[in-house]
């Protein structure tokens, strides 16, 4: 695949020493694995080579491969989610936890003012935190397959949206009229919950399609028809 194409990938990445399946787009391999939850959305994703969109190691394999293959793909650390490094690891006051509430043990998933960590320790009074990733410094190995190239632009903008805005039952309505997407929500509600994410979207949106130049939002909304209450 040439850089900036765009492909439906669908994969699973596994921890090479433990054979851990860690993530997937498989919502059968999901419920195998742990790792199915209600609401999640288990379907291949829409990836523009080279752009970053995976690991680094992902990206250059997708370069090698055409549509419709499938390919396993190992990865070392530096390819993959980095080396550990020791400067993420804090060390936090405990009190910092009891005024938020919290009760520190090993192993509980904190959040550091927008970094999340792994508590390792607690003693007097200190709690150390781990903020590297889980497999920071750890070989990973992933099954990828290509399951179809996407060079409409239409099509693209379409997946890109459900990208980002990941709505299990329903999707948010896309449209281009000469260079701008419009984007029509399934509800007032649902649009209000997700109006902060719009300039990001469009900053994506324009780095990903450059014939893209912006983006509006459809304020017409389609309510579904209130049950009517028989009378007995």
């Amino acid at each position: 695949m040439k850089e900036k194409n765009m492909v439906m990938l669908e994969f699973t990445g596994k921890e090479v020493s433990s054979g851990r399946i860690f993530d997937t787009t498989s919502e059968a391999t999901a419920k195998q694995n742990g790792l199915y939850r209600e609401g999640g959305v288990f379907r291949a994703i829409p990836v523009i080579v080279g752009n970053g969109d995976v690991l680094s190691g992902l990206d250059e394999a997708l370069k090698e491969m055409r549509e419709g293959e499938t390919k396993k793909v190992r990865l070392s650390p530096e390819k993959a989610f980095g080396n550990r490094k020791s400067n993420l690891i804090v060390v936090v006051p405990l009190q910092e936890f009891r005024t938020r509430k919290i009760q520190p043990v090993p192993g509980l998933i904190v959040d550091l003012n927008g970094n999340y960590g792994r508590v390792q320790t607690i003693s007097g009074g200190r709690v150390r935190v781990d903020l590297n990733n889980d497999l920071a410094g750890k070989e990973v190995e992933y099954e990828i397959k290509i399951t179809k190239e996407i060079t409409d632009l239409k099509e693209k903008a379409e997946l890109l949206t459900q990208k980002f805005f990941p709505l299990r039952n329903e999707k948010v309505q896309t449209k281009i009229e000469n260079d701008v997407l419009k984007l029509k929500f399934p509800s007032k509600e649902i649009a209000k919950q997700l109006t902060p994410l719009i300039v990001p979207f469009t900053q994506s949106m324009k780095q990903a399609l450059p014939e893209i130049k912006s983006v509006e939002m459809d304020d017409s909304f389609e309510e579904k028809p209130k049950k009517e209450n028989k009378k007995e």
